[in-house]
């Protein structure tokens, strides 16, 4: 798999300079590719677009609304997304940089660019320190943008405004409180747009983190005479929730208490090594006189490195069953190294998980080395 980093390479470095130039002839492109290209190869993703944010700035005007007028103008010519989707837009990861580095030095012609940058690839990044510095400011333009015909742009409003976005900065007033967000959100949940609706499903999901009993009146509200799209988007906000086995959650979403008999819950190969798939197999017998709506996960608690143990809870089916009815299922997970995971050898256990509540458990030993 390419390197993340990758992404933002000298073709990334031509085309911004190019793109600059032609806006401000001024703009010393020889010096701009080459300071940036002496320092790229050692740099991370994120590091590499903060590099040429700051390379930029520095050839840009002096004044800081100038300058965020220059880059407004530069990236005119370059399409928007819904016409042409096959420009290399990593390269809006360094405009998104220069909004975090630079925007509150001219809040008002920054934001004129976070619009321009969003219809092209994505102002998430961006936008989030004028909500952290100037809230003030920018809830008057996200409410018109929610209103707006370009997709993209009304997706930056629930996009934008997650209290937990990955790879963005964390915005603690809305982790603490995000009832500031909710309008916003409540605008967009009918979007016509799957896309917009699949944002706003992750910003409530992001609110359920810290605020779960919050983000569940409005799953109630919204639940109201909802169309299957908006059943759908409240579905995947909950997801965390469900994991979790919320009670409220699960009855919202019309999940009781599972009434089950659980037959050959079963491990292979009970002993396996780094890279290897973990067979997972049992039967489910219903012991209800009514049909059941069932939600089944596998939550694994893997060793660390201490000898403790941490859970991870990975999907597994959506079923619907009988009365007295019988379904079995198999599961297949590739232990394999990861990112975001690091294995360690030792005695594991999985959990399955059915409507939240745990039915049974079962060992498996995962050896590393």
């Amino acid at each position: 798999m390419e390197p993340f980093k990758n992404f933002i390479d000298a073709k990334v470095v031509r085309t911004l300079s190019q793109l600059v130039k032609a806006a401000y002839p001024e703009f010393d492109d020889k010096r701009f590719q080459k300071r940036c290209l002496a320092k790229l190869d050692a740099l991370e993703l994120k590091q590499r677009a903060a590099l040429l944010a700051e390379e930029l700035w520095r050839e840009l005007p002096d004044d800081p609304s100038q300058a965020f007028e220059v880059a407004r103008q530069a990236i005119l010519p370059v399409p928007l997304l819904e016409e042409d989707d096959s420009f290399d837009g990593w390269l809006f990861m360094a405009f998104n940089s220069l909004l975090t580095a630079h925007g509150l030095e001219a809040p008002d012609a920054a934001l004129k660019l976070v619009p321009e940058v969003t219809q092209r690839f994505t102002a998430e990044f961006g936008i989030r320190v004028f909500l952290i510095h100037k809230p003030e400011k920018v809830f008057p333009l996200l409410q018109r943008w929610a209103m707006d015909s370009n997709h993209n742009l009304r997706r930056l409003v629930s996009e934008g405004t997650r209290p937990r976005l990955p790879w963005g900065e964390q915005i603690t007033a809305f982790v603490q409180d995000p009832r500031p967000v909710l309008p916003l959100l409540e605008l967009l949940k009918d979007d016509p747009s799957e896309y917009v609706r699949r944002s706003v499903a992750n910003n409530l999901n992001d609110i359920s983190k810290d605020n779960p009993q919050l983000m569940l009146d409005t799953v109630e509200a919204w639940l109201a005479d909802a169309s299957p799209q908006r059943q759908r988007l409240l579905k995947h906000a909950c997801r965390s929730l469900v994991k979790q086995g919320h009670p409220r959650c699960l009855k919202l979403l019309g999940y009781q208490a599972p009434k089950l008999k659980v037959a050959g819950f079963s491990a292979s190969p009970r002993s396996l090594k780094l890279g290897e798939k973990l067979v997972l197999q049992l039967e489910l017998q219903s012991t209800a006189p009514q049909t059941q709506q069932l939600i089944v996960d596998y939550r694994f608690h893997f060793v660390k490195a201490n000898g403790q143990t941490s859970p991870k809870v990975f999907k597994g089916a959506t079923l619907t069953l009988a009365p007295k009815a019988k379904r079995s299922l198999q599961k297949s997970f590739h232990l394999k190294p990861i990112t975001t995971r690091k294995y360690y050898t030792g005695e594991n256990t999985v959990d399955l998980l059915v409507n939240g509540k745990p039915l049974a458990s079962i060992p498996f030993h995962l050896s590393v080395s």
